[in-house]
């Protein structure tokens, strides 16, 4: 009896933890007001509008599963259009879910509908980047190449597949990349008719990927390396068209052939910009009380961007009578000039008067180089430097590891918050005064320990636990076990977390 009865009380228990356990989805808005209050204190919201529980069962189910992955990143809210309580708010708010809609919902307004494919990576990547592009791998045109998540994928893939294959590494941001997916896609297509032939991808600006990025020197983009047999062989070097890319698959021992070479800017002779060289430049510029000088390098993605804007402020200048000169310098070739006036990345615009310079122009559109001759005038000073984390002076009761002394200092805590951030991210700097004032609080307990780890200068130690969004929020105790912190990010939570952290029935081992 008494080992039934200790059954059913335990069988309670669980019973009533399981209905007090709160969801990730957010469905307790009926009313216009509350929804307009969400909004004002949430900037990251994807709602799903359906007209019944029943008639988007599976949609709910993926809404719920994508939910639990971004606690802490954004708010997932439901609903439910077909309840009487509200039936007026979807009205009033203009949705008509047919049997379901989904909207996005940034910094207090209407942001986009959701557009990605209905999947829980899918939501996650874009709730952890609402605003970027639609990823490669959920791209029509790029359905035949195939696109390597993380490191172990690709290594794994590596271990049992000897077929030939050609992978771009790239970032999202890269124009050169961006403009090379159509014709990439359509080789991989291609190819892939064709048989035993693989066109892959992998983007290695996420952190998880940094291992494959250090392991192959990947310093520029794209960089597309060769493998067969499961070994890498070469990195091509041919013309980034589809044709290219299927001949080089076909027969890659056959020399590549070479790109056409770039004309040089100076050979230009209908331009209006004068270029000038170490022999010719303080000549060029003595006379001149006005002369704005662009140093580019020919290689560089922005000189080229800035190249017909700077050639399209030269041609107003002369067609308008204002007076000044726009020149040139490609510091590749005169790095003395380049050095002596200390430039450092390309373009670098560099303002003289008389062949003396006088200070440095932020002006790339042929709009704003007009503007700026017009009437040349320094700019403000830059603000000064934001201090880093570390460097605040309110935040000396949170550490600031490292690779060397991560593991050393965590195993002797038996309860420590680690909060993995970007210095960049917005959502950190907002959790960070929070963060910090939880740590101030807490300072005189030994046990307890609030860490910060910066994923833009330690990339390996973020991989490790899976970082692949910022804040990521883990809680450790004595480095043997591990939790994802899934609340609320002001120091009231924080503190209230670590004065009852996690039983070890709800921790992961390690």
């Amino acid at each position: 009896m008494w080992i039934t009865g200790q059954f059913v009380f335990l069988l309670l228990v669980a019973l009533v933890a399981a209905k007090t356990k709160t969801s990730a989805v957010q469905d307790d808005i009926a009313e216009y007001k509350d929804f307009k209050k969400l909004l004002r204190t949430k900037n990251n919201v994807l709602a799903l509008y359906v007209t019944s529980a029943k008639a988007a069962a599976a949609e709910l189910k993926v809404f719920r599963e994508a939910a639990e992955a971004v606690r802490g990143t954004g708010t997932m809210l439901l609903l439910d259009c077909g309840q009487q309580d509200r039936k007026k708010l979807c009205k009033k708010l203009k949705v008509s879910p047919e049997p379901y809609a989904i909207k996005h919902y940034k910094d207090g307004d209407f942001h986009k509908d959701y557009d990605r494919q209905l999947s829980v990576s899918s939501m996650i990547t874009f709730m952890r980047d609402p605003s970027g592009d639609l990823p490669w791998e959920e791209d029509p045109a790029g359905k035949d190449v195939l696109h390597f998540s993380d490191a172990a994928s690709f290594t794994k893939h590596l271990r049992k597949d000897i077929r030939p294959m050609l992978v771009m590494f790239y970032v999202p941001w890269c124009g050169f990349c961006k403009k090379m997916k159509p014709d990439y896609g359509k080789a991989a297509t291609e190819l892939k008719n064709k048989g035993g032939y693989i066109l892959a991808a992998m983007n290695v600006e996420r952190q998880e990927n940094a291992p494959i990025r250090k392991m192959f020197n990947i310093t520029g983009f794209p960089t597309l390396i060769y493998f067969e047999n499961g070994k890498l062989r070469f990195t091509y070097e041919g013309e980034n068209n589809k044709d290219a890319l299927v001949s080089f698959m076909l027969n890659p021992n056959a020399k590549p052939t070479p790109k056409p070479k770039e004309p040089e800017w100076s050979a230009d002779t209908n331009s209006e910009i004068v270029h000038l060289t170490s022999q010719g430049f303080e000549p060029a510029l003595k006379d001149e009380k006005s002369a704005l000088v662009m140093f580019y390098a020919p290689w560089c993605g922005h000189c080229k961007r800035m190249k017909p804007e700077y050639e399209k402020a030269a041609l107003e200048m002369k067609q308008k009578k204002i007076p000044g000169l726009l020149a040139a310098l490609d510091a590749t070739k005169e790095p003395s000039i380049a050095e002596k006036y200390k430039v450092k990345g390309y373009p670098t615009v560099k303002f003289f008067s008389n062949g003396v310079f006088k200070f440095e122009v932020n002006v790339r559109e042929a709009s704003k180089i007009v503007e700026f001759m017009r009437d040349p005038k320094e700019p403000p000073p830059p603000p000064p430097p934001e201090k880093s984390w570390e460097e605040e002076e309110d935040s000396k009761e949170v550490l600031f590891l490292d690779d060397d002394n991560f593991s050393s200092t965590l195993k002797r805590k038996k309860h420590a918050l680690v909060m993995f951030y970007a210095p960049w991210c917005g959502h950190c700097k907002h959790t960070k005064p929070e963060f910090t004032a939880a740590a101030t609080a807490l300072q005189d307990d030994p046990r307890i320990a609030f860490v910060a780890i910066d994923c833009t200068k330690l990339a390996a130690l973020c991989a490790k636990y899976n970082v692949r969004g910022y804040p990521t929020i883990l809680y450790f105790s004595y480095l043997k076990t591990k939790l994802d912190y899934n609340g609320g990010r002001t120091s009231k939570d924080f503190i209230a977390y670590m004065n009852n952290p996690p039983s070890s029935a709800d921790r992961t081992e390690l």
